[in-house]
C-alpha cells in the first residue's frame, strides 16, 4: 500500500513541478492569452484578475501538497541511504578478509601454477618417450613374433628392419646419438637372435626340397632366403644346402630315369635305347634340359636375384654330371661309324651353349658338357682317321688295282665324311649360319683325313712302282672323281676334289707315252737313213692303231666324260709336237724316199 501512495505522490509531483515550470511568457501562452484577450469583453478584466488569483491559491495548495509528499520520499530515502551505508561498512570488512586471504594464497597459486608447468612438460616428455618407443622399438607381439617363424614372423622381421633404419638415421642427430646408440644395440641383438632362427627355419625346410625333382616346399621359404639375402653368410648357408638338397635330388631323378623310366612304365628308361647310340645320348641330354627348365622354375619361386638362381642351378646340375659323363665318354668310346660320332658331338655343343646361357659360363656342368663335346670331335678324328689308315693299309696289303679301282675302304672314308658333312651344313643351317667356315673344326678334320688318305696311297703306290706315271695319275684322278661324286655338293671340300691340275700331268705323260712309241726322233738330231726307218715304224704303228690308241690308254678312267677330253687333248698335243717335227724334216729338204713316206699332220690327226 505505501509502495501504490509513493508512486501517486511522485506522479503528482512530477506533473505540479511540470505546471509551476512552465513560463508564462512563453509563446503558446502569450497566444492563448491574447486569444483569451480577443474574445474577453470589457469587463472580462475583473475576471481574468480573479482567474489569477484563483490559479495562485491552486498552485499554492499544489505545492503544499507537494512538499508533504516530498517529505514522505525524504523519510524513505532517508532509510535507505542508511541501509547503504551499513551494507557498504560491510562490504568494507569483506573486501579487508578477502585481501588478507588473497595474500595469503599468493604463493600456493604460485607454487600451483609452477607444478602446473612442470605437469605440461612432463606430459610433453611422455609423449615423446612414448613415440620415440613406438618409432625406435618392437611392440610386445612383435618381439614374440620373432620368436617362431610363421606368417607373423616376416611382418616383424621387416618392422624391425625398418625401425633399424630410422634408428640409423636418427644416429646422425647430434643430440640423440646415445640414445640412437643404445637402441640399435638392442635392435641389432633381436635381428641377430631373428636371422639365426629364420636360418634354422631355412635350412630345415631346404631339406625337404631333396624329395624328388618336384618337391612339395613351404610357401614362406621364398620370403624367408629374400630375407636372407642382405646377409651374405647366412645366404650362403642356406643356398649351400638348397644346392646340395637339389643336387641329391636331381642325381636320384637322373639315375631313376636311366634305369626305372617312368613311374608307369611311360617314359621307358633311357638305357633301352643305348644300342641307338645318338638316340640314348639326346634322351639323356633331353632329359637335362627339361629338369634343367623345371628347376629353374623352382629357384625363380624361391629367389629373385638371377645370379643367385644362376649359381644354384648350376650346383643342382652338378648332380648329373658325373653319371651324364660315364655314360656319354663310353658311348662314344664304343662307336666306330663317324656320322653318329658326329650327331652325338653336335648335340654335345648344341646342349652346352644351352647349359652355358642358363649357369654362369664357367660352371663346372657346362665345363663338363664342353668337355664331352670336345672329346666328341676327338672321337670323330679317330674315326675318320681308322678309315683313312683302312684304306692306306689296304692299298700297302694288295697293291693298287690293274683296273685302278678306288679301294673299298676309301669309299668307306668318302660316304663316312659325306654323311658327316650333311649332318655339319644341316647343323650350320639350323643355327643360323648358312655358310660353312674352312676354319671349321669339323670340314678341316675332314679334309685333313682324306688329304692324308690320299697322299699316302700316292706314296705307296709310287713306292711299289708296279704302275707307270701315266697309271698312278690316272688312279689319282679316279680317286678324286669318286670325292667329287661323294663331296661336290659340300663347297668346303672343293679343294679335295679338283684335277685339273692332275689332268694336265696325265695330258703330258700320255704325250710322252705316244711319242715313246711313236719312235720318232722328237727330242734328238738323225741321219736319213734312220729317219726313214723311224717314219716307217711310225706309218706302221698308226695304220695298225694299237700302240698310238690313245683312246685304249685312258680307258681305266672312272670318269668317261674326263677321259674322252683327255683324249682329245693328248692327240692335239702329240699333232703339235708331230707338226713342228714335220716342219723342221721339210726344212732340212729331205730326200724323197723320206718325203714320200713323211705324213703330213691333218693325215696323222685323222689317223689318231
Amino acid at each position: 500500500m505505501q509502495t501504490a501512495d509513493r508512486r501517486a505522490a511522485g506522479s503528482l509531483g512530477r506533473r505540479v513541478q511540470q505546471i509551476v515550470q512552465q513560463p508564462l511568457d512563453g509563446r503558446e501562452m502569450r497566444q492563448a492569452l491574447e486569444a483569451l484577450a480577443a474574445s474577453s469583453t470589457q469587463g472580462a478584466l475583473g475576471r481574468q484578475y480573479d482567474v489569477r488569483a484563483e490559479m495562485q491559491a491552486q498552485t499554492q495548495q499544489l505545492d503544499a501538497e507537494f512538499v508533504a509528499a516530498l517529505a514522505a520520499v525524504d523519510a524513505e530515502f532517508g532509510g535507505l541511504e542508511a541501509s547503504v551505508q551499513a551494507l557498504d561498512a560491510q562490504c568494507q570488512g569483506l573486501r579487508r578478509h578477502v585481501d588478507r586471504a588473497r595474500r595469503a594464497a599468493g604463493g600456493v597459486a604460485a607454487q600451483a601454477a609452477l607444478l602446473a608447468d612442470e605437469q605440461r612438460e612432463l606430459g610433453l616428455r611422455q609423449a615423446v618417450a612414448a613415440g620415440l618407443l613406438q618409432q625406435f622399438t618392437l611392440s610386445a607381439d612383435e618381439a614374440r613374433a620373432l620368436e617362431r617363424v610363421d606368417g607373423a614372423f616376416f611382418a616383424a622381421l621387416d618392422a624391425l628392419h625398418a625401425k633399424r633404419r630410422a634408428c640409423q638415421a636418427l644416429a646422425h642427430v647430434g643430440a640423440q646419438q646415445a640414445a640412437a646408440g643404445d637402441l640399435q644395440r638392442e635392435l641389432a641383438r633381436l635381428e641377430e637372435r631373428a636371422h639365426a632362427a629364420l636360418l634354422r627355419w631355412t635350412l630345415a625346410e631346404a631339406r625337404a626340397l631333396g624329395r624328388g625333382d618336384a618337391p612339395a616346399f613351404s610357401a614362406r621359404l621364398g620370403p624367408a632366403l629374400r630375407r636372407l639375402e642382405s646377409h651374405p653368410a647366412l645366404f650362403a648357408a642356406a643356398t649351400e644346402e638348397v644346392a646340395r638338397a637339389r643336387r641329391a635330388a636331381l642325381h636320384g631323378a637322373f639315375l631313376d630315369a636311366l634305369v626305372r623310366g617312368g613311374r608307369s612304365g611311360t617314359p621307358r628308361p633311357i638305357e633301352a635305347h643305348a644300342a641307338d647310340a645318338p638316340r640314348f645320348v639326346g634322351d639323356m641330354l633331353a632329359w637335362v634340359h627339361q629338369a634343367a627348365a623345371s628347376e629353374r622354375e623352382l629357384l625363380d619361386t624361391l629367389l629373385d636375384d638371377a645370379a643367385a638362381r644362376a649359381q644354384l642351378l648350376a650346383a643342382a646340375l652338378d648332380g648329373v654330371a658325373r653319371p651324364l659323363e660315364m655314360r656319354v665318354q663310353q658311348t662314344v668310346a664304343a662307336l666306330d661309324a663317324p656320322d653318329a660320332v658326329f650327331r652325338i658331338a653336335s648335340l654335345l655343343a648344341f646342349y652346352a651353349e644351352m647349359f652355358a646361357a642358363a649357369c654362369p659360363p664357367q660352371a663346372p656342368f657346362v665345363e663338363a658338357v664342353r668337355a664331352l663335346a670336345a672329346q666328341a670331335q676327338a672321337r670323330l678324328g679317330a674315326t675318320l682317321g681308322a678309315l683313312a689308315d683302312a684304306a692306306v693299309a689296304a692299298v700297302d696289303a694288295h697293291g693298287a688295282s690293274p683296273a685302278l679301282d678306288v679301294p673299298a675302304p676309301l669309299h668307306a672314308l668318302l660316304a663316312a665324311a659325306a654323311s658327316v658333312l650333311r649332318q655339319h651344313e644341316d647343323a650350320a643351317l639350323h643355327n643360323g649360319d648358312a655358310a660353312l667356315q674352312d676354319e671349321d673344326a669339323v670340314v678341316a678334320c675332314v679334309r685333313g683325313e682324306l688329304a692324308r688318305a690320299r697322299a699316302e696311297i700316292r706314296g705307296l703306290v709310287a713306292q711299289a712302282g708296279r704302275l707307270r706315271a701315266h697309271e698312278q695319275t690316272m688312279l689319282e684322278l679316279n680317286i678324286a672323281a669318286a670325292a667329287q661324286h661323294a663331296l661336290g655338293a659340300f663347297p668346303a671340300m672343293q679343294a679335295q676334289c679338283a684335277d685339273d691340275e692332275l689332268v694336265q700331268r696325265l695330258q703330258l705323260q700320255l704325250l710322252d707315252v705316244l711319242k715313246l712309241k711313236s719312235r720318232l726322233p722328237f727330242d734328238r738330231q738323225g741321219g736319213p737313213a734312220e729317219l726313214v726307218e723311224c717314219v716307217e715304224q711310225f706309218n706302221r704303228s698308226l695304220k695298225a692303231a694299237m700302240d698310238l690308241d690313245v683312246a685304249r690308254l685312258v680307258s681305266r678312267l672312272h670318269n668317261h666324260a674326263l677321259a674322252r677330253g683327255v683324249c682329245e687333248q693328248t692327240v692335239q698335243l702329240f699333232v703339235a709336237a708331230y707338226a713342228q717335227l714335220h716342219q723342221q724334216i721339210m726344212a732340212a729338204d729331205p730326200p724323197p724316199p723320206l718325203r714320200e713316206r713323211l705324213l703330213d699332220p691333218d693325215t696323222v690327226a685323222t689317223l689318231l
